[in-house]
């Protein structure tokens, strides 16, 4: 992985994380761009056994972190922070608050939590919420294009809407325009209202909502630690939970962009638990499973 200047990155702290959308084995295709080169390999064993590719070869570890220490590396994560930024989704302030983002035997554990009425400031202005959560990425340290990446996570309970979050990948920069023009890849989305889709999702121009979901993808028990995994290659995305496939897509793009655009840049990846919206299916409410915590075993990258 590699890591930017303190200095830059005290700059890009600010505005890391505001991408993020607001809402919101072929062996020819495991050839990464010259974009893409962005994570030189690490040592042997950083991402656990050796895992073969399709061709024979085998991929090569570009990002580890098994969160072993005391405390977020924040050489290596940028934690949001909605006063700096001005983003949040839903209802959600978010905070580098222990209560909402921390590091603990061995897992990242990312809340959202509801307490008293606070007042969430922001460059924007201020708004109040009784909700707070926790979300981190690793923009400006570690971002890639084609690849393998994987964490292995466990989620909140279910038993009534309100909660959203997961494994999130969003573009190092937007250059083909504002969301969704630039992409956005979700490997792992997940909404306490139906707590056994952990969704895989493309968005672009040119989205498909039925066919760039793969609304087959649950488990039997999310708050069991799964493996939930993105192989992106050149002219497919394959995700699979566990080590089973359950969602593969090649995707088609509005003009002027054609395949593999969006998805020929570098991305990086963030992870969040969060507080929904005031309407909709997964609305918050008294029913609302507070605190829900996403606690993190590992994040891992290959190329």
């Amino acid at each position: 992985m590699i890591h930017t200047p303190r200095t830059l990155r005290r700059a890009l702290a600010a505005t890391a994380l505001v991408t993020i959308a607001a809402v919101a084995p072929l062996a020819d295709d495991t050839a990464t761009a010259d974009s893409a080169r962005t994570a030189p390999a690490l040592a042997a064993g950083a991402c656990g056994p050796v895992i073969p590719k399709g061709d024979g070869t085998t991929w090569t570890c570009t990002f580890a972190d098994a969160f072993d220490g005391t405390a977020l590396d924040t050489d290596t994560w940028i934690v949001q922070d909605t006063r700096r930024t001005g983003f949040t989704v839903g209802k959600t302030c978010f905070t580098s608050s222990p209560d909402n983002v921390r590091v603990r035997d061995g897992h990242l554990i990312l809340v959202a939590r509801e307490g008293r009425t606070i007042n969430c400031r922001s460059p924007k202005g201020f708004f109040s919420t009784r909700y707070t959560g926790g979300m981190v990425g690793t923009r400006g340290s570690f971002s890639q294009a084609y690849g393998r990446f994987e964490v292995r996570a466990e989620l909140p309970a279910g038993g009534g809407p309100g909660l959203h979050g997961g494994f999130w990948m969003n573009p190092l920069d937007m250059a083909y325009g504002p969301w969704p023009a630039s992409g956005e890849i979700d490997v792992a989305e997940w909404w306490s209202s139906d707590p056994t889709l952990v969704l895989p999702s493309l968005h672009y121009n040119g989205r498909d909502p039925q066919a760039d979901s793969g609304w087959g993808c649950r488990v039997t028990d999310q708050t069991a630690f799964h493996t939930y995994t993105l192989e992106w290659l050149r002219t497919v995305m394959r995700f699979s939970i566990d080590g089973d496939l359950c969602f593969a897509r090649s995707w088609t793009p509005d003009a002027p962009q054609q395949a593999p655009q969006p998805f020929d840049r570098p991305f990086s990846m963030i992870l969040d638990m969060a507080v929904g919206p005031a309407t909709g299916t997964n609305k918050v409410s008294w029913r609302t499973p507070f605190p829900g915590s996403l606690v993190v075993d590992y994040a891992r990258a290959w190329r």
